[in-house]
């Protein structure tokens, strides 16, 4: 920043206190400490009433001096004011009206003033007096930061449109000096108003004869028309002048082509575009994928260190990364996140290793590597950024750039990338713990603010609202529909008290599930209602959405494969519900397709790294085994057909959302039941088969990533304490116990 260094004499005007107007109702008050560097002296302003707000400033003098300066609005009265200098005698003043008071001399006051001190004026014209006082469209305030800005500075370099962003808002570009250090603020100073820009400024890394490029975004409801911006920063102040001329480009896609290439300046609009609503992000990701960076790794060498960053979500709360490294002669430091502004953020300080293997240069070769996956909290979201930049960091202190390939933005994609970050055999209670949890907690989230109800059909559903809803989920296996209705149809009782909800959290199959349905209906006659969730989102969030549908008293959380044997099952299962308060929910027996033991209950046990399993008690044992066949109080029971009161479900919240595709879901639906002071039950006269787990198998990424490892590390993180007091009481060092289940007709627990 320079400035006028003209010789002009010290006015010394302000060696009495004196006042002057710098907006329509605010008055500063002015007064000079000669030789007295700032702080080293107090003074105060005392008014009989004191005005609020009252804000006051130093600035220092060009002889070692200091200048104060207290801002208020006076009264409509003229008003006594005492100002005490510490070691010097204090002096009253007389403060009249605002409309009686002459306007500031903005070169009078920055005459005796230190560089320093006229901008610490501006500054604070600008953030404390401008916000303080609400003076952002005060016209004689605009008037009075003009006048300094002219002061300090009095031919502004251009600012120039680069292109429209998106409607009605601008890409800007100018040059700061590359001394100017960080820029603190942004303020745009119009005809109209003096506002701060919400928009954050990215300044290029490489200074062109003295000068760095800086791009910032501004929003205007027309073109932009000229009009100066403010940069504050530590080390000064720079003033630019917005260039009348058209845009350089006729729209963003044009530049991108030709700048988007160039990273700071990409992630900066991409983080920009991803905060906008209607369709910021998707046009961040589709400039992205048109212009991709080309990836970069560092290859394997028996020699030199090698690594390759693979993984790389920008997710809300923090940036998931992995990949592998190889340093054979211990010459790797670190690998590190490169920040937008070009800060190294190192990932060891978050991250899990295990061993890996990484493709040799000879096709379909494997070398033995060592793996990571790193998550990195953030203050502020990148965005919809598809390649974060690394760099991996040697002993030497020379880096090497490490781009990945563009990564996935859809929530589901993600995270089914997140549960292949680390191999099931390597995923412990610490990847899970700081890693891989906040990162799935993330995505789970987002995931759930997508899915809706996108379309609901109704197949002769009575006004009259039935005693029972069953709740049945489908997700893309309708293989045992025609079963699994036959066997209701031929149930009298089900027939005449229930409803039956089906769920598609599949939407791709929705003309062949109601072309299925429909007939189905036209064959049976039973009433059914058949709700389309917009996306795939789970089993928790399929069952939560179909008994939001339901109007029974009674709630049936029934899995598609799940076929009643005979009849009389629902019959058994839903009247001890209504008539035994103390019951909280209850489960009947499930055999396989042979006959065998699927369900006979629920109990936990832990597994060898202390985490809780759920398991069904006799498992495979013959259908008619007897210690089965005893109605007893059990830990939980299976989610496959779960028998409750719609109250009790609401109560609770229904099923938690934030298992991974579905698993634990039921168990722990069990223990906030049990939190209630209810009870569980199983009831093994009621007896369907269970072909277990048809759809979940259709899900590769459960089946092959750490979904169900997670799960269980998440039950156990939010139900340890309940499951170990639960268990102990229920087996009672006797192994399975199998006590007689006995509910008294004593008032529901409301604890």
């Amino acid at each position: 920043m320079t400035f006028d260094d003209g010789t002009r004499g010290a006015s010394r005007i302000f060696q009495n206190a004196e006042a002057f107007r710098i907006s329509s109702d605010v008055a500063v008050l002015i007064r000079d400490i000669p030789g007295t560097p700032p702080g080293a002296v107090k003074s105060t302003l005392a008014m009989p009433e004191q005005p609020v707000p009252l804000v006051s400033t130093t600035l220092p003098l060009a002889d070692g001096g200091q200048r104060v300066l207290w801002a208020m609005r006076p009264g409509k009265e003229p008003q006594r004011a005492q100002i005490s200098v510490e070691s010097s005698a204090s002096q009253t003043f007389v403060l009249r009206p605002i409309a009686e008071l002459p306007c500031l001399d903005v070169d009078a006051l920055f005459a005796d003033l230190s560089p320093e001190g006229c901008i610490k004026f501006l500054n604070n014209l600008l953030t404390a007096w401008r916000s303080a006082f609400r003076l952002s469209r005060d016209q004689l305030f605009i008037a009075v930061v003009e006048d300094a800005l002219h002061a300090l500075k009095a031919r502004p370099r251009p600012a120039n449109v680069v292109c429209a962003v998106t409607e009605g808002r601008y890409l800007v570009e100018t040059a700061i000096s590359r001394d100017f250090g960080d820029i603190s603020a942004v303020y745009a100073l119009g005809a109209n108003a003096i506002l701060p820009l919400p928009s954050q400024v990215v300044v290029g890394g490489h200074p062109e004869q003295g000068v760095r490029p800086c791009y910032l975004i501004i929003e205007s409801p027309r073109a932009p028309r000229p009009s100066f911006f403010v940069f504050l920063g530590k080390k000064g102040v720079a003033v630019r002048e917005l260039s009348a001329r058209t845009p350089r480009y006729a729209n963003l896609q044009k530049w991108w082509a030709e700048h988007g290439g160039a990273p700071v300046l990409r992630e900066f609009v991409v983080r920009w575009l991803s905060g906008m609503p209607e369709g910021g992000a998707a046009t961040a990701i589709d400039l992205q994928l048109r212009r991709p960076l080309p990836a970069r790794q560092i290859g394997k060498s028996a020699m030199h260190p090698a690594a390759e960053v693979d993984l790389a979500l920008a997710l809300s709360g923090g940036l998931l990364s992995g990949g592998w490294f190889h340093d054979p002669a211990s010459a790797l430091a670190g690998i590190d996140y490169l920040k937008e502004d070009g800060t190294a953020v190192p990932l060891d300080g978050n991250w899990h290793a295990f061993p890996a293997w990484a493709r040799g240069a000879d096709e379909g070769a494997r070398t033995d590597v060592t793996g990571f996956a790193a998550w990195l909290p953030l203050n502020e979201p990148l965005g919809a950024l598809l390649q974060p930049r690394f760099q991996m960091r040697l002993a030497s202190g020379a880096v090497k750039s490490l781009v990945p390939k563009p990564q996935p933005f859809e929530p589901a994609a993600q995270r089914n990338r997140i549960l292949r970050a680390v191999p099931p055999q390597h995923a412990v209670d610490e990847a899970f713990r700081t890693i891989l949890a906040p990162a799935l907690q993330d995505v789970e989230q987002r995931l759930g603010r997508t899915i809706k109800v996108d379309y609901v059909k109704d197949y002769g559903l009575p006004q009259k609202a039935p005693m029972v809803s069953i709740v049945v989920p489908l997700y893309r296996v309708l293989d045992f529909l025609r079963f699994q209705l036959s066997g209701m149809a031929t149930d009298p009782w089900v027939a005449s008290n229930t409803e039956i909800i089906y769920v598609l959290d599949s939407p791709e199959i929705q003309d062949e599930t109601e072309h299925l349905l429909g007939g189905l209906h036209l064959l049976h006659g039973l009433p059914m209602k058949l709700v389309v969730m917009s996306r795939n989102g789970g089993y928790a969030r399929a069952c939560n959405a179909g008994a939001r549908f339901a109007r029974g008293s009674v709630l049936v959380m029934l899995n598609s494969d799940v076929v009643p044997s005979a009849p009389g099952w629902l019959q058994t299962l839903a009247p001890p519900l209504l008539e035994q308060e103390a019951l909280g929910a209850i489960g009947p027996k499930l055999i396989f397709e042979d006959g065998s033991l699927q369900h006979a209950g629920l109990y936990f046990a832990r597994d060898r790294r202390g985490v809780w399993l759920n398991h069904h008690f006799h498992k495979g044992m013959p259908g008619d085994y007897a210690p089965a066949q005893v109605p007893r109080a059990v830990p939980g029971v299976t989610g496959a057909c779960l028998v409750t009161l719609r109250d009790t479900y609401e109560r609770v919240g229904g099923y938690t959302e934030d298992y991974v595709i579905g698993d634990y879901e039921d168990s722990d639906l069990c223990l906030k039941i049990r939190r209630c002071g209810l009870e569980i039950a199983y009831e093994p006269s009621a007896c369907l088969y269970h072909f277990e787990r048809r759809s979940i198998r259709r899900s590769q990424d459960y089946m092959r990533g750490v979904a169900s490892q997670y799960n269980a590390w998440l039950h156990t993180e939010r139900w340890d304490a309940d499951i170990d007091e639960l268990m102990a009481d229920y087996l009672g060092g006797a192994g399975e116990a199998v006590a007689p289940f006995s509910v008294e007709a004593t008032a529901r627990s409301a604890a």
